[in-house]
């Protein structure tokens, strides 16, 4: 019983509320200024105005977050972007360097052509020995292009060594710097006549100098003609060292190869006059 009149109570309130709040909404909508909130929506307005301002805020703050979201994401595709363009531009420019020292080589063994006397066909090295790196090599040119044993092999720098092993297609260099090779040299500057020898390293050794040539550090050495093999006038290296030992009757001394021997791309093949 207690209960039923709590709740009829509750009822009666209830409704008391809704007639008042009604009977001042249409006293409010009477008013001669429409526009005017009245005195309840002033309050609903102050009451909720906090309420407002932090979602408004909040809504704010979102939309910022994503738009910075938004631009790291197309930066970090931009980014990618332009680090694969300047990966392809290295590449397009290293591909360029190789081809403008690969037309200049090429030039300056056209223009070593043109000098020679001889008959010359131009070959690319294709494989070498890492173990005797400073022995042989193999060439891209063999017996159907004219190339046979013993033809000398140069640069625009200077002497290579001579062919040893032919194929149709591709034929074997022994370099001046293997042990085997020795190659006939005079000094440029004096006229004395010597043998040029390789020690399987990257220097040569000069022998059979007579004492009383005088030679010194930086004399250039050209092939001599004798023996056949190297055309006369040909570039074989420069003294680096002088050696004289007491009561000798002969001096020697070590050379540097003109030609770089460690770098060999392309070379030409002198060959026998028709």
């Amino acid at each position: 019983m207690t209960e039923l009149l709590l709740a009829r109570r509750r009822a009666a309130v209830f409704l008391v509320l809704v007639l008042l709040t009604l009977v001042l909404l249409s006293s409010q909508t009477r008013t001669a200024d429409r526009r005017d909130a009245g005195l309840i929506g002033r309050a609903i307005l102050t009451v909720l105005w906090p309420v407002q301002a932090g979602m408004v805020r909040m809504a704010d703050g979102a939309a910022q977050t994503w738009q910075r979201f938004t631009e790291i994401g197309r930066l970090r595709v931009e980014n990618a972007r332009l680090r694969a363009e300047v990966e392809a531009l290295n590449r397009e420019v290293a591909q360029l360097r190789e081809a403008s020292a690969a037309v200049e080589r090429l030039e300056r063994l056209l223009a070593l052509r043109a000098q020679v006397s001889y008959r010359s066909v131009a070959a690319r090295v294709v494989g070498r020995d890492p173990a005797r790196w400073y022995s042989t090599m193999v060439v891209d040119r063999g017996g159907r292009d004219g190339v046979r044993p013993g033809a000398p092999v140069v640069t625009p720098e200077g002497v290579v060594g001579r062919v040893i092993e032919v194929t149709p297609f591709a034929s074997r260099v022994l370099l001046i710097a293997d042990s085997r090779s020795a190659v006939g040299v005079l000094v440029q500057s004096t006229r004395d006549a010597a043998v040029v020898e390789g020690r399987n390293t990257a220097a040569l050794h000069l022998k059979y100098l007579s004492r009383a040539a005088e030679i010194r550090r930086g004399d250039l050495l050209v092939t001599s003609g004798w023996g056949g093999v190297f055309p006369r006038g040909l570039v074989v290296g420069r003294i680096t060292t002088v050696e004289r030992e007491e009561g000798a009757l002969l001096q020697e001394a070590e050379v540097e190869p003109a030609a770089r021997l460690d770098r060999l791309e392309e070379l030409l093949i002198l060959l026998p006059r028709q």
